[in-house]
């Protein structure tokens, strides 16, 4: 078994474990966060949310830049990962740039779901071999790590976002409502 290979092998497990991660063994940081959240809305509160979305965000960034880096090396092994069309069977070969795009365009394949798919979308003139079918699943995990990650933090931001509202709210009730003012358009009107 070659370097490019074994290499694309533990890139795929480590997605798939930090996928896995990311989806069950995160919900305790977003409890933590809800809970200060609920304990009152702060910097500190909002620091600690930033931390928890940069550890994802991180992860993306570094499995994009590998997963380009595992097909230059599959590339300069011989493999032909790649065609001109889709479904196609005429070779290509792309450099780092065209690699990147190809994975980019992976990358908004897996945030978009199937709107890229269905309207035949693409950023790059580079197609799967569908020939290798290994590669077809090489680059299925590496969408479904993107599709999982990006819906896990839009998940968690609108809940996170809605709760800080939430308190927000309840916080500017209580402070009007110990003040004595409350709502000056509240009550009868003169007639």
């Amino acid at each position: 078994m070659s370097f490019a290979i074994l290499f694309a092998l533990v890139l795929s497990a480590a997605m798939g474990v930090v996928a896995v991660v990311t989806w069950f063994f995160h919900d305790q940081k977003h409890r933590d966060l809800e809970s200060w959240v609920e304990y009152g809305f702060s910097r500190e509160t909002l620091r600690h949310a930033l931390i928890y979305y940069r550890f994802m965000g991180t992860s993306m960034v570094v499995f994009l830049v590998l997963f380009v880096i595992s097909t230059l090396l599959l590339e300069a092994e011989g493999y032909q990962l790649f065609v001109t069309e889709r479904r196609g069977s005429e070779a290509a070969t792309g450099g780092p740039i065209a690699n990147s795009f190809f994975a980019l365009d992976l990358v908004l394949r897996g945030g978009f779901f199937d709107i890229m798919e269905h309207f035949e979308l693409a950023i790059t003139h580079l197609h799967m071999n569908r020939k290798l079918r290994w590669f077809v699943w090489y680059c299925f995990i590496f969408r479904i790590y993107y599709g999982l990650t990006l819906l896990r933090i839009v998940v968690s931001f609108v809940w996170i976002w809605a709760k800080i509202r939430s308190v927000r709210k309840a916080q500017s009730a209580a402070t009007s409502g110990s003040s004595g003012t409350g709502d000056p358009g509240a009550g009868p009107r003169p007639g």
